[in-house]
């Protein structure tokens, strides 16, 4: 029909991906996720939010002086793990974790030696690998349903996983997922974190969850971000290696116009998660990626 007909009704259908011509070849960014002008910095700190500094007076430095009770600290510390380590969004493959202990306590990252206090612990499927952060225990690309998730084991076999088991332990009815990757982050910013509210939370419906949060379609605003940066060309590149790699009918999905997974480039492989707990006893969990390809 018409577009005249549709802006009767006041139905405006999404903003189509525009087929490539056969001479066009594709850029050679492609694979980098691209980051349009952004408000924050864009390595930000993690959390988000910088850990208050107290400042230290003359008075106090000197041995002679009666030392003042230092104030609390504002909620926004993180209180654990003591030594938080952020995973790069390119980490070197066959790099071991430094100082890993002989044994540990599972479902953390990074790894706390066994005995050690565990206020949550994360899914083994869905934590960072605490050997070696470059090779995670799921291979999935979150642009992907769930059920395409696959767990390479020891033996390098891929299995289907058992993901019906708590996200968690012990478990939580609310989870907020923040980003490690700092290209998600500036994006994030203004999309807001994904959140997962339900009575038991599965590891299946963690993987829902990060689906279909990525899955939401660009809004106009995104896409001027997008085309005042100069990076349109990628992102139409990016829509078409993810139509290609998916397993939908390609005119449907180009007919759905550009999904939020786009702006990654090929930086869609899950890498894991990990938990930072407060002072205020509040606890986040962060979402690394990585460049593919995906095991399938």
């Amino acid at each position: 029909m018409s577009s005249a007909y549709w802006r009767y009704w006041g139905y405006f259908p999404p903003r189509g991906i525009p087929v490539p011509r056969k001479s066009r070849r594709e850029s050679e960014n492609v694979d980098t996720p691209f980051v349009p002008p952004v408000r924050c910095p864009l390595f930000p700190p993690t959390p988000l939010s910088p850990a208050y500094v107290h400042p230290i007076r003359v008075t106090q430095a000197t041995p002679w002086s009666q030392p003042q009770s230092i104030p609390a600290l504002p909620p926004s510390t993180p209180l654990w793990p003591s030594t938080p380590v952020v995973p790069l969004a390119t980490p070197c493959v066959g790099t071991a974790q430094l100082g890993f202990p002989e044994f540990f306590e599972p479902g953390t990252f990074p790894a706390l030696p066994f005995g050690s206090p565990v206020p949550i612990r994360i899914h083994p499927l869905l934590i960072y690998n605490p050997v070696n952060p470059a090779i995670p225990a799921l291979e999935w690309d979150i642009s992907h349903r769930a059920e395409q998730a696959k767990n390479l084991t020891g033996r390098q076999v891929l299995v289907t996983p058992d993901l019906s088991g708590p996200a968690t332990i012990p478990s939580a009815p609310k989870m907020w997922i923040y980003p490690d990757h700092p290209v998600l982050a500036s994006w994030m910013e203004s999309w807001g974190p994904i959140m997962i509210e339900k009575a038991e939370i599965s590891a299946r419906d963690v993987l829902d969850a990060i689906w279909e949060y990525m899955q939401q379609p660009l809004t106009d605003e995104d896409v001027l971000r997008i085309e005042m940066s100069g990076e349109k060309t990628n992102l139409e590149y990016s829509a078409r290696k993810r139509i290609r790699d998916g397993f939908e009918l390609s005119p449907v999905a180009r007919r759905n116009g550009y999904q939020r997974v786009d702006v990654l480039g090929g930086h869609r492989k899950f890498l894991g998660l990990r938990t930072e707990v407060f002072q205020d006893r509040t606890w986040k969990v962060f979402m690394g990626l990585t460049r593919g390809p995906v095991a399938s």
